[in-house]
């Protein structure tokens, strides 16, 4: 059974879990990094930096962490390859490798609109995505959510 450090590599990824260093970094907040959910914004409870999520979060996020799956299942990514939306470069991937339960490489990547607007999910949705690979254009799907579904949906239907 394939076993060790890419093993776990890749299941993080396909469950969409962010790594500190990659994903979640000084320059990520909480609301861009799809981690609101850990911030406790619904409770009256104080914490350090409460006032900056929650003016991010009013803002909406100038860029995101979002889950993605190459359509080519031979690809293999490893992480750094450009984004592209349209044709346009978008962002970077941030983590990347071949996930087994999806047949698949999988990864997660940081995008942002061009224009220094918000990256809305209507933005994410509606765009022609690709990975730049070596100089190949693949095409991917893009999402806000996992790719696995540990209740056995491997690859997700209308995850935006």
């Amino acid at each position: 059974l394939p076993a060790g450090y890419y093993a776990i590599e890749a299941m993080r990824l396909e469950k969409g879990y962010r790594a500190f260093g990659r994903e979640l970094t000084t320059d990520i907040n909480p609301v861009e990094a799809g981690l609101t959910f850990a911030c406790k914004l619904a409770t009256e409870w104080d914490f350090i930096g409460r006032a900056t999520v929650e003016s991010a979060k009013a803002a909406g996020p100038r860029r995101r962490v979002v889950s993605f799956t190459v359509g080519d299942p031979a690809a293999y990514l490893w992480g750094g390859e450009l984004v592209l939306r349209g044709g346009e470069p978008v962002g970077q991937v941030t983590s990347a490798a071949w996930g087994a339960a999806v047949g698949r490489s999988v990864g997660l990547a940081l995008v942002g609109p061009r224009d220094g607007g918000p990256a809305a999910p209507a933005w994410l949705r509606d765009g022609d995505w690709s990975v730049d690979l070596a100089g190949a254009r693949l095409p991917i799907r893009v999402t806000l959510r996992a790719p696995f579904d540990p209740a056995g949906e491997r690859l997700r239907r209308g995850d935006l």
